[in-house]
């Protein structure tokens, strides 16, 4: 490890330290309580290959974002890689798109992860039966134990992400293995349709693939940790494959468990009926209190954990994005500074800490919402705008090679791959901005316009800004061709 004054921590993380960070961005608990019901109402029994279809889908993505990876390392994630794809076309263009990138994280990631921990307070306090503001009390104490792990640096934040995403993937695997075995013949359930409205493979269309494809969002997250991990343009584009791999195969498994565990409870049709029953709030649980009781207060925990890892992981990868962002000009320069000991971006971590805050606090505070309605409205806002960034970088691969290095372009890896990935995000956000889907989804083009609107507009007004208020060495160097050994200079864009 070494530490510049002034820079991040080079070499401080390896493959193990990135892949957990990701890992518990995604929060896989989580990500199967919540999003699972919702593809088996619609899918019935076949629930499970949702999520297969999805990780296939989302492995175009990750792969044409490796490439990115291999070519630029910087913090700066999705804006690093906007500017140096857009900006052989036209630098104004480059800078317009990148800061537009930013702007766009910094409005819609704090309602993301503002719903992870408001969802965190209010899991926790019907767990330990508080009523009243508890849920608030326990989401700011839970946003205050991940912003002391962050701010103690990357180091200690991707061991305990790591440590925290390993216990996610050994409790939800194995009780799902546990649940398999339990039901017998009835293990084979997802290979035949039952239940579901419409049910079958039609359940795949309207709300279904996308909710499966934003259960997912986080994968993208050690992109942003570039500078900080050992042999970078290596160990990233691995991580990005491995992460949406292992989290789509374990929210795979745990739905294919579920569904057979209902099944051979009450029968393919009636069980994944009370499955995806908006009414039963936690059916893992409840699977748990009929096959395995003693497994219940371990779930109940992890729900709580999976909140506590992807606000580690998420403010780690924020906060170095803005960071970033703060040295090529897009926020006030003392957000770019990195603390003397630690190498933290304190500045840019305190400021996603207050803005999550915010949005555990305010929207009860000012509109009287209860915490299960902040916490839906939050995720459903602030997810889509987030995908709209990766549909842009997936734009960008294969612009960014005609322009830079022509001869390295391959028709598979840059332009069919990237293609799979066009198709699998825009599903995603099309799905999930519909304006004839159930209330509150009917909104949510509403706030993803606005969101989109302001963001152009301060991008807008940063890329009019005189160049020598810019900064934008900050988002890397970019070496077009396949990289070289580890350590070698890259080129100039």
């Amino acid at each position: 490890m070494s530490s510049r004054d002034g820079e991040l921590r080079e070499g401080a993380v390896g493959l193990p330290g990135a892949l957990g960070v990701t890992l518990s961005n995604m929060a896989p608990v989580n990500g199967a309580f919540l999003t699972a019901p919702a593809v088996v109402a619609a899918m019935g029994t076949q629930a499970p290959w949702a999520f297969v279809l999805t990780t296939l889908g989302l492995l175009a993505t990750a792969l044409t974002l490796g490439q990115f990876a291999r070519r630029i390392v910087s913090s700066g994630g999705p804006v690093a890689f906007a500017y140096h794809a857009y900006a052989p076309l036209s630098s104004r263009l480059g800078v317009l798109l990148s800061s537009a990138m930013f702007y766009i994280t910094l409005l819609s990631g704090p309602l993301t992860i503002g719903g992870v921990a408001v969802f965190a307070g209010t899991w926790m306090a019907a767990s330990l039966h508080l009523g009243g503001l508890w849920w608030m009390a326990l989401s700011l104490a839970v946003l205050g134990f991940g912003g002391a792990v962050v701010l103690r640096g990357i180091v200690e934040s991707s061991r305990v992400a790591m440590a925290l995403a390993a216990g996610q993937f050994a409790v939800l695997a194995g009780f799902s293995v546990l649940l398999l075995v339990r039901s017998g013949a009835d293990a084979a359930a997802p290979l035949h349709a039952a239940g579901g409205d419409p049910g079958g493979l039609a359940g795949l269309s309207g709300l279904t693939f996308p909710l499966a494809v934003a259960g997912m969002v986080g994968w993208d997250n050690s992109a942003s940790m570039a500078a900080e991990i050992r042999r970078p343009r290596r160990v990233v584009p691995v991580t990005l494959a491995a992460a949406v791999a292992l989290a789509g195969g374990v929210y795979a498994l745990s739905t294919w468990a579920g569904v057979a565990g209902y099944a051979h409870w009450q029968g393919p049709a009636a069980g994944t009926g009370r499955f995806g029953d908006p009414a039963n709030s936690a059916p893992f649980l409840e699977l748990a209190d009929h096959y395995l009781p003693l497994a219940r207060p371990v779930l109940a925990a992890f729900g709580a954990i999976s909140s506590v890892a992807c606000l580690i992981a998420a403010t780690t990868a924020m906060s170095r994005i803005t960071f970033t962002a703060a040295r090529a000009g897009m926020l006030p320069r003392a957000l770019g500074h990195v603390s003397a000991r630690r190498a933290v971006p304190t500045g840019a971590a305190v400021l996603w800490l207050v803005l999550i805050g915010a949005c555990v606090v305010l929207p009860t505070a000012l509109l009287g919402a209860a915490p299960t309605t902040v916490s839906a409205w939050e995720a459903g806002i602030g997810t889509v705008p987030l995908l709209i960034s990766l549909f842009v970088g997936l734009v960008g691969l294969p612009v960014y090679l005609l322009r830079t290095a022509r001869h390295t372009l391959r028709p598979l890896p840059h332009l069919v791959i990237p293609l799979v990935g066009l198709v699998v995000i825009g599903w995603g956000v099309w799905g999930n901005v519909r304006p004839d889907q159930p209330a509150p989804g009917n909104l949510y083009w509403l706030w993803t316009g606005l969101i989109l609107l302001l963001a152009l507009a301060a991008a807008v007004r940063f890329t009019r800004r005189p160049a020598g208020r810019r900064d934008l060495s900050a988002l890397g160097l970019a070496h077009p061709d396949a990289p070289g050994p580890e350590g070698a200079p890259p080129a100039a864009p």
